[in-house]
């Protein structure tokens, strides 16, 4: 069976049986991109009647806690307690503070040789001062030459051993600063751990399951993109990457990577009414004429956060960016055996499989803007849900950049892999006129003409698409005539208006030209923006 509850209270209880401490292990972990969902197991035996987990990191929220009992235990109270941390939760914590004592110990070890070797030191001295008939007469020997010659190396040595003593000092005080900083970088921020006491009735033997909802965690999908061009196909390596800031280690958990958001509200926005009203003009002119109508007054005024942190307590980065994922229903990705995951935010990635894709590939240019192509592989998306992540582009095994990539935003597979250095690109200028015409020069003109040269230095055939953007008026005073040579391909290319484009197989080694010319008018008395 299975039962949910709410936090009860902030105690424990007094049970009046005997107490089960068991070890409670994370056994599965669904993680989100902004959260995870942790699940907990402990072995109940026949007869137990109460349970109690212990040392579980208390940055979770207790709203979320689900508790699944197997069949013949029935649960009953449940109570949390939460207690200050005295003990590391994880062992990369464990080691890093082992080392900063053992370091700490070392140079403790080393003052009190140090110390030492100081009143050995001030003893000789005493020994020495004074004439050297005294310091005879004091030293407990027969040959007062002999003593003084010990007395000589027993103060050489013991400045050698401080001097030593210091040298080392100083090694393991840097080395115990950076292990200090290394610690607090694996530190958790966590202060408190939690502890369960639930009551139950135990009558066979099983499993109690304890899950929990917990923020400072999630994932992230990446992409590696493989473009063989000699075969015409683009593999697809789709992986993720992980993290989390538990406090503690998830040593060989079993693993769900969900697209779904289950922190999000579970029901959409509610319609209201829209009412409109005059703007009250006289009044708000009289607000502004007012003294304190000012903006250290609108600062003052304006509402502040209910609690704000302290400016030396930072608030942590999140592990990963915002990423927006959608889907008609979320997906899930079962990560095939174990995963171990450290506790201080590494990034870690999980492949999650690949596919080859047949691509056509496309040299785009974009005369105005760059004298450069670009090639692009355009193919169909393979089946299944892509979320955008980032996307890193290898062309016949060279990386060529990154880019975050949503396939969202078009119907098909669409990668960038650089440039093409082999497409040569040159505008010309034909004609950049100016003018005044109409009745009585009421109007001016303005005439530009440029042609495009594009070369093919490929020893095989490339298709180009060459994108222009003419000028589109958006004043009916504005008028403008566009001729192009030779036709265009389509206009208004992807829903961006004026932008036309030509598509063309250019054999090897050959040059075809792509001419251009424009002729605005408009009012003389206006000036027109974005007119060269």
């Amino acid at each position: 069976m299975k039962t949910t509850f709410s936090r009860f209270c902030l105690l424990a209880l007094y049970f009046p049986f005997a107490t089960l401490a068991a070890e409670a292990p994370i056994s599965q972990v669904t993680l989100y991109p902004g959260s995870a969902m942790i699940e907990r197991t402990a072995a109940v035996k026949a007869g137990d009647t109460r349970l109690e987990i212990t040392n579980l990191p208390a940055n979770f929220d207790l709203d979320s806690v689900e508790i699944e009992t197997s069949p013949g235990i029935e649960p009953g109270e449940a109570a949390w307690l939460d207690s200050a941390r005295f003990k590391p939760l994880n062992q990369t914590e464990a080691a890093m503070e082992a080392r900063v004592q053992g370091l700490t110990e070392r140079i403790n070890t080393l003052q009190v040789d140090r110390k030492a070797a100081e009143r050995e030191l001030k003893y000789l001295d005493s020994l020495s001062s004074g004439s050297g008939q005294d310091a005879a007469q004091r030293a407990p020997a027969n040959d007062p030459a002999k003593v003084l010659a010990l007395i000589r190396l027993g103060s050489q040595n013991a400045e050698r051993r401080i001097l030593a003593i210091d040298g080392q000092t100083r090694d393991l005080e840097r080395e115990l600063a950076a292990a200090k900083r290394d610690l607090a970088l694996v530190r958790p921020n966590v202060d408190s751990v939690r502890t369960l006491t639930l009551n139950l009735a135990a009558n066979n033997a099983g499993q109690v399951k304890i899950r929990y909802l917990f923020r400072d965690a999630g994932w992230r999908p990446a992409y590696r993109a493989f473009l063989d061009s000699a075969d015409g196909s683009v593999r697809l390596e789709r992986a993720a990457q992980i993290a989390q800031r538990s406090g503690e280690d998830w040593n060989r958990v079993r693993l769900t990577l969900s697209t779904g958001q289950p922190r999000q509200s579970a029901e959409g926005p509610q319609p209201r009414s829209w009412e409109l009203r005059l703007r009250q003009e006289q009044e708000l002119a009289r607000a502004r004429a007012m003294p304190e109508y000012s903006q250290a007054a609108m600062r003052a005024a304006a509402p502040r956060p209910a609690t704000m942190a302290a400016p030396d307590q930072e608030e942590p980065r999140p592990l990963f960016e915002a990423a927006i994922i959608q889907g008609e229903f979320a997906t899930e990705y079962v990560i095939p055996g174990t995963v171990n995951l450290p506790a201080d935010g590494r990034r870690v990635s999980v492949a999650l499989g690949s596919v080859s894709v047949p691509v056509k590939l496309e040299a785009r240019i974009f005369p105005r803007a760059s004298n450069t192509a670009w090639l692009v592989a355009k193919g169909s998306l393979p089946e299944g849900v892509w979320p955008p992540g980032l996307m890193r582009l290898y062309r016949n095994g060279a990386f060529v950049g990154q880019e975050n990539w949503n396939p969202l935003q078009h119907a098909e597979l669409r990668l960038p892999f650089g440039q093409n250095e082999l497409i040569q690109v040159t505008v010309k200028p034909r004609d950049d006129t100016r003018g005044k015409g109409g009745f009585i020069a009421q109007r001016s003109e303005r005439q530009i003409a440029d042609t495009f040269t594009i070369t093919n230095r490929h020893p095989y055939p490339v298709e180009v698409m060459v994108l222009e953007a003419s000028p589109v008026s958006r004043d009916q005073a504005i008028s403008v005539e566009r001729r192009f040579q030779p036709e265009i391909s389509a206009n208004d290319w992807e829903n961006i208006p004026g932008v036309v484009v030509w598509q063309a197989t250019l054999s090897a080694g050959e040059q075809r030209e792509f001419s251009v010319e424009y002729q605005i008018r408009w009012p003389q008395d206006r000036t027109i923006d974005n007119l060269p």
